[in-house]
Formats: C-alpha cells, structure tokens, sequence
C-alpha cells in the first residue's frame, strides 16, 4: 500500500511539473490556433500559383507494397501566401516557397498513401480516386476551391 502511495504521489508531483512548466515556460504552446483557412475567391488560373512536391513516397496499406510519385499542382495566391508559402519562391523551383508548409503537405499525402490498399490504388479507376483523394487533401490545408488541377508528372507503384 505504501508502494502504491508513494507512486501516486510521484505521479501527481511529475504532472504538476509538467503542466507549471507548459504555462509558465511556454505558454504558446496553450494558445497557439492554428493558421486560418483563407476564403478566397474562387479558383482562377491566370492568377494561380504552380507548385512542385517531389519525391513523395510511402507504403500502402498493404504489407510489401509502395508509391512514389511527384506531384504539380496549381493553388491560388492568397491560399498560399494565408499559410506561410510564398508565390515568389513557389515560382522559383519546387515546394511551396515554405519548408514548414512543404514538410504538410507531404506530411498528410504520406499519411493518404498509407491507408490505401493495393489492389485499391491498382484497379480500375484507382488513380483518378487518388487523384480525388490528393486534391481533397490539399483542399484541406489550403481551403476549398483553391486548388487548380493535379498532375503527377511521375508515379511508380510496386
């Protein structure tokens, strides 16, 4: 009984240190929100932005299988710029022009490919389901109807 006291009172002394820690030392942590969604005007190409993810790949969901794939997009300005992008540097080369907001994006499609079956992706229609699927993901981070058409300018499955 004595064991069990002694572990319940180091348990609530570690939890009080934690949470005296989160408030005094970094309350940012507490309130930080994230970035807003922008609502923007709808999609237009000649004011949308070209972006480039490269080398993407992950498993699938089924043990032994993989995809890699590079992915173009095209998303509207003030979608981008409202979540840390730059249409200069999304211009300039691949990625959005902010490696936090690339790290994201290739963050949530690694995280699409892993719950997708194999013979899922494989069958018919599989890859305009991805597709979907992709466009659904960066609508997500950007906002609907910010994103243009979705192109892989590679894609490999094994």
């Amino acid at each position: 009984m004595k064991k069990v006291l002694v572990f319940v009172l180091i348990f609530l002394f570690g939890a009080g240190a934690g949470a005296a820690g989160l408030i005094f030392g970094a309350p940012s942590l507490l309130s930080h929100k994230p970035r807003p969604i922008v609502a923007s005007l709808p999609y237009n190409p000649s004011q949308a932005v070209g972006v480039t993810e490269t080398g993407i790949e992950s498993n699938l969901a089924t043990s032994g299988h993989y995809v890699r794939f590079d992915l173009e997009f095209s998303v509207t300005k003030e979608a981008l710029n409202a979540q840390g992008g730059s249409s200069a540097g999304a211009q300039g080369g691949t990625g959005t022009g902010s490696p936090q907001l690339d790290a994201k994006i290739r963050n949530d499609l690694i995280n699409l490919v892993r719950s997708i079956p194999y013979g899922e992706f494989t069958s018919s229609g599989g890859l305009s389901t991805f597709k979907t699927q992709v466009k659904g993901v960066l609508e997500s981070i950007f906002g609907p109807g910010t994103i243009g058409p979705i192109y892989f300018s590679s894609l490999m499955t094994q």
